[in-house]
C-alpha cells in the first residue's frame, strides 16, 4: 500500500513544500496549508489501513494467540497442526488431536461483546450497541472442514476417526466462556486449554499417536488427491 499512497500524497507534499520555500505572502500560507494537508493525509492513511487489511490483521493475531494457548497441551500428549488450507473447504486455523478426540479450530478476534445462542454468535460493539451483528456461517463451513479432515486422517492411518468437533476460539469479551450453536462450540481463548483437557476420552494413547503421525505436513497433499478422485 505504501507505493500507491506516496504517489497520491506526493503532489500535495511537493506543491506545499515549493510554495513555502520559494514564495511569500498569501502563496506562502497557502503552501503551508497544502503541505499540512498532505502530511495529515499520509499519517491518517498509515494509521488507518483498509478494512479488509485490518480484519486480516486481527484474524492473524487471533491465530497466534490460539497457538500460544495450545502449547500446554503438547506436554499432555496432544498434537497440534496449524494453518491448513484444505482444497474445497478453506482454511483450517488449527487441527488438534488428543485423548479428547479430533478438533477443528477457527480463531476469531472479534471487536465487541460476544454472546452465543441458537442463532449463532452475536457481536455487539461497545460503542454502538445498535450495530450488533450475528455470525451464522460457521456451522456449514466447519462441518465440511471436519469431514475433509476425518477422511484424510482415516485414509492415512487406517483408523476409524471420530468426527472432528468444530470449535470457534473467541478472542473477545465473552461472558459465557463456552456456548454452543448449530453443532459448533464457542470457547473463550484463555479457557481453551482447560476446556480441551476436560473433554471425555475418545481416543487411546496409541490411537492419538497414530493420528498424530498421520497429521503431518503432506496430509494436505493426500486430501487433494482424495478430493480429485471421481
Amino acid at each position: 500500500m505504501l507505493g500507491p499512497l506516496l504517489v497520491i500524497v506526493s503532489p500535495f507534499l511537493g506543491t506545499g513544500l515549493a510554495l513555502t520555500v520559494w514564495t511569500e505572502g498569501q502563496p506562502y500560507w497557502f503552501g503551508g496549508v497544502v503541505l499540512g494537508m498532505g502530511l495529515a493525509l499520509l499519517v491518517i492513511a498509515l494509521k488507518s489501513p483498509p478494512q479488509h487489511i485490518e480484519r486480516w490483521g486481527r484474524g492473524a493475531e487471533g491465530e497466534r494467540r490460539t497457538g500460544r494457548a495450545l502449547r500446554p497441551l503438547l506436554r499432555s500428549g496432544w498434537h497440534v497442526v496449524q494453518d491448513l488450507d484444505w482444497p474445497g473447504v478453506g482454511n483450517v486455523d488449527h487441527l488438534v488431536v488428543g485423548p479428547g478426540g479430533v478438533f477443528v479450530l477457527d480463531s476469531k478476534a472479534w471487536s465487541g461483546v460476544v454472546s452465543v445462542d441458537d442463532a449463532g454468535a452475536t457481536i455487539t460493539p461497545r460503542d454502538n450497541p445498535d450495530a450488533a451483528w450475528t455470525e451464522r456461517g460457521q456451522r456449514g463451513r466447519q462441518a465440511r472442514a471436519g469431514t475433509a479432515v476425518a477422511r484424510a486422517l482415516a485414509a492415512r492411518s487406517s483408523l476409524t476417526v471420530p468426527q472432528p468437533e468444530p470449535v470457534v476460539v473467541v478472542w473477545a469479551t465473552f461472558p459465557q466462556r463456552v456456548g454452543c450453536a448449530g453443532g459448533v462450540t464457542y470457547v473463550e481463548g484463555k479457557h481453551l486449554a482447560d476446556w480441551l483437557l476436560s473433554r471425555p476420552q475418545r481416543l487411546h494413547r496409541d490411537q492419538v499417536a497414530q493420528l498424530a503421525a498421520a497429521a503431518e505436513d503432506d496430509l494436505l497433499q493426500l486430501s487433494t488427491r482424495l478430493v480429485s478422485r471421481p
